[in-house]
Order: C-alpha cells, then structure tokens, then sequence
C-alpha cells in the first residue's frame, strides 16, 4: 500500500490528500489521520475525488498538520465480505 499524506490545509477542518480516483477512493468514505509525534489519530471523511487527490473534512476534535499520514479505513461492503469469509 502506498505511504499517503496530507499534501495541502485549506482550513483547520478541510485538506487535500495525495491519492483520489488512482487509489479507488470514494466519496464519503472514512480515512484515519495520524499524527506520529503527538501519537493520536483522527476521523475524516472524503468529501470529493479528483484523479490524483480527494478533497476531505476532518471529523475528530484534534489538530491537523500538512504532512500527517493517511490511512484509508475499507468501506462497509469490504467490511462484511471479510467478515463473511471468517
């Protein structure tokens, strides 16, 4: 998977990430924003899909940085796919 981050702060609550349409992103999916030098993470949700990057709304109460990491959480169909697999 490859490493995704925050590439530009609009406001303290919207940003852009590196990955859109070319990494199969959705709008209204949920992505997790770390932060590794204060170790928390925060809830985000896409809120529009370019090819090469996704406009997103951050939804946890803590702080953003340009340069944080992404992590994108599966969707719900993904979810229960593998769940059904177990």
């Amino acid at each position: 998977m490859a490493k995704l981050s925050i590439i530009r702060l609009l406001d303290e609550e919207t940003f852009f990430i590196g990955a859109g349409l070319d990494h199969n992103l959705e709008k209204e999916q949920y992505i997790d924003v770390l932060n590794p030098r204060r170790s928390y993470k925060n809830l985000a949700q896409i809120e529009e899909v370019f090819d090469h990057y996704a406009l997103c709304k951050k939804l946890g109460k803590r702080k953003i940085f340009f340069g944080d990491a992404v992590r994108i959480r599966p969707r719900q169909e993904e979810r229960k796919a593998q769940s059904k697999e177990d």
